[in-house]
């Protein structure tokens, strides 16, 4: 016959790791998970900065004889009068 069971005693040191486990088994939906639904658009950024300016175009036609004056001439050569005050 034994005696009764003593107090006990304090805690032993830490052990060394263990050896890694076997894999699980997958999941019921795989690997991965289903994809999620998308995002709501995100806000606009800021405004960049301003482009270089582009290449010259070509030469446009030659406009109309004679008018390129501002006002018209009368038969002495002068514009006529009125033309600037309007």
């Amino acid at each position: 016959m034994d005696g009764p069971t003593g107090p006990a005693g304090p805690a032993g040191p830490k052990g060394d790791i263990g050896e890694r486990g076997a894999p699980g088994e997958p999941g019921p939906r795989g690997p991965y998970g289903l994809p999620g639904s998308a995002g709501t658009p995100g806000l606009d950024g800021e405004k960049g900065k301003k482009g270089k300016k582009g290449p010259k175009g070509e030469k446009g036609e030659q406009g109309a004889p004679g008018l390129d004056a501002p006002c018209p001439l009368g038969p002495d050569g002068l514009p006529m009068p009125g033309c600037w005050q309007k």
